[in-house]
């Protein structure tokens, strides 16, 4: 596969997801400032198959959209800061999976590692989703009380999230690293048969 014919089939699989991203988004929970729903794991899906500026780049269009068409704030003054938690999540899950796969290591799998790197992503991109709402209720003139009941049930439910991500994670990527090869999409040579 050529580079251009390569570029093009990596767009149309990020725009697939995209679109996928959007469509888990409107079947999530609302509760206030707290959403509960599963729409982190395309782009997570997108990092760990893909790679992980893919992954990046599904998280960041596809919430970005989503905060824009269908969240009911529109276009505001903190959209950018609501969209980074859900590119960099995948970011840096990707980005630990190809060092395990440059390392010749499984990432995806009942690993103690698998779940170590999807509960410090989880709790670091919850103690940055707690300073962009309180950055948020700042610019926007939220009262202060108001944010920190939020933060803290915004806390739990993204750990909650995360726990069931990781297990959603392991038969999805099962299942789709059958469909999707990655030496197809990258400058990985093929293996050999033995006709060759």
């Amino acid at each position: 596969m050529d580079n251009k014919t390569r570029l093009i089939y990596r767009i149309s699989i990020d725009g697939i997801l995209v679109a996928l991203f959007l469509v888990l988004s409107l079947l999530s929970i609302r509760l206030g400032f707290v959403e509960i729903g599963i729409k982190g794991s395309v782009a997570i899906l997108a990092a760990v198959l893909i790679s992980p500026i893919d992954g990046l780049i599904v998280g960041g269009l596809g919430e970005f959209l989503y905060q824009v068409f269908f969240s009911g704030y529109g276009l505001t003054p903190t959209t950018m800061l609501w969209v980074l938690p859900l590119a960099l999540r995948p970011l840096s899950i990707g980005l630990f999976c190809r060092y395990f796969e440059k390392k010749g290591k499984e990432f995806v799998g009942f690993y103690p590692r698998y779940f170590i790197v999807f509960g410090a992503a989880a709790l670091l991109i919850s103690l940055l989703d707690t300073g962009i709402l309180q950055l948020d209720g700042l610019i926007m003139g939220y009262p202060v009380t108001f944010t920190w009941v939020q933060t803290g049930i915004r806390f739990l439910s993204g750990q909650a999230t995360a726990i069931v991500v990781s297990f959603l994670i392991i038969p999805l990527f099962k299942a789709l690293s059958v469909i999707y090869d990655k030496r197809k999409t990258r400058d990985l040579p093929e293996e050999k048969t033995e006709s060759e």
